[in-house]
């Protein structure tokens, strides 16, 4: 057999082993790491999920009000829609009934002449 044929030692293949080992063992570390990494992004996220969660049903809730405060508004409105169609009847009514007063005062008073 040739030198290259020859099959290493038992010690080159063990030295062999021990890099493959170490170089797996360096691989880990380094995806450990990057896993606490990400599991801290991860824990981030969550955190700033639930404030945005708490943002929005706040916001939902302020709308609830927003929209119940609007009818109430809108109902208010219409009342004094009313109440103004009938304080505009009843100036009309007042008006025509201080005409007829003026109109009885000139009267007399032209029929004294």
């Amino acid at each position: 057999m040739t030198n290259a044929q020859q099959l290493p030692s038992i010690e080159e293949r063990l030295t062999r082993l021990e890099n493959l080992f170490a170089n797996v063992g360096e691989t880990v570390a380094a995806h450990d790491n990057t896993i606490d990494v990400l599991v801290a992004n991860i824990q981030q996220l969550t955190e700033n999920v639930n404030a945005v969660n708490q943002r929005v049903d706040s916001l939902a809730q302020q709308a609830a009000q927003d929209r119940q405060q609007a009818a109430i508004d809108r109902q208010q409105v219409a009342q004094d829609r009313q109440q103004a169609a009938i304080d505009r009847q009843q100036a009309a009514i007042d008006r025509q009934f201080f005409q007829a007063e003026i109109r009885q005062i000139w009267q007399y008073l032209r029929d004294r002449n």
